[in-house]
């Protein structure tokens, strides 16, 4: 077996059997990393965990915080010490003014953000004892700014930026790294709803994470990509409201949004 290329022996990946969170449990694979893969039973976790004898498998709950609590022990047990968990279980559901879905986006914000606090508070306690470790958490580039359509996946991506800042402060000088991982348009079941136009701007989930592959070893505080995406949000947010909110409505017409 190939020996781990990366600061970490053993990664514990949520939402791993997403298109994103499942292609970078492969590649960390594939490098040497042992990966603990959870997410709900199913064919596809299965079929994740087949595809390398060095992905094993670890059925869970992300809303279930005593689940998460579980599987960390047994990870610790069988594995050994998480030294990366990827916080990456996630949806995306169309937010529609004239009709909003109201379990559409408490569903999301339970998911996006409860599920990312549950896996926190499941392995953020054994790094802390250990002085050693690394969080990384699957946000947006759409957190950063509001955007048409995107009411209850900006919400809640908006949510872990903040939560993965306080973090940052919080846990300098303990052992513990937090990283953010902000990509924009990403061509994945999950936004299957988007306008053809829109898919125009979307990377391939192998792209995307190869991009978060290769940077998340340096454990930087944020990954962010693509550059002319991260720069057009970043900026508008930092415009008067009477500048960015006609910017942003511009790009959403050129989308066909």
């Amino acid at each position: 077996m190939a020996e781990p290329a990366f600061p970490w022996k053993v990664a514990w990946i949520t939402g791993a059997s997403g298109a994103i969170c499942g292609e970078i449990a492969r590649r960390l694979a594939s490098a040497g990393v042992t990966v603990a893969a959870t997410a709900r039973p199913g064919g596809k976790l299965d079929e994740l965990a087949a595809s390398s004898e060095r992905i094993k498998a670890f059925p869970a709950d992300v809303l279930k915080p005593d689940e998460l609590k579980a599987s960390v022990a047994k990870i610790d047990s069988a594995l050994g010490a998480i030294d990366l968990a990827l916080l990456g279980a996630g949806m995306y559901v169309p937010f529609d003014i004239r009709n909003i879905d109201l379990d559409g986006f408490h569903r999301t914000m339970a998911l996006n953000v409860d599920g990312v606090i549950n896996g926190i508070a499941a392995v953020l306690p054994s790094m802390l004892a250990r002085r050693h470790g690394h969080i990384a958490i699957m946000g947006s580039l759409f957190g950063y700014s509001g955007w048409p359509g995107n009411g209850s996946y900006g919400a809640s991506k908006a949510a872990v930026i903040n939560l993965a800042e306080s973090l940052k402060l919080e846990l300098q000088g303990t052992g513990v790294d937090v990283t953010i991982i902000n990509p924009g348009f990403v061509d994945t079941p999950l936004n299957a709803s988007y306008d053809p136009k829109k898919k125009l701007y979307a990377m391939s989930k192998e792209r995307c994470a190869r991009k978060i592959v290769e940077k998340l070893g340096r454990k930087p505080y944020e990954i962010a990509f693509p550059p002319q995406v991260e720069g057009f949000l970043k900026s508008v947010r930092s415009l008067p409201r009477a500048v960015s909110f006609p910017l942003i409505r511009w790009f959403t017409r050129k989308m066909g949004a």
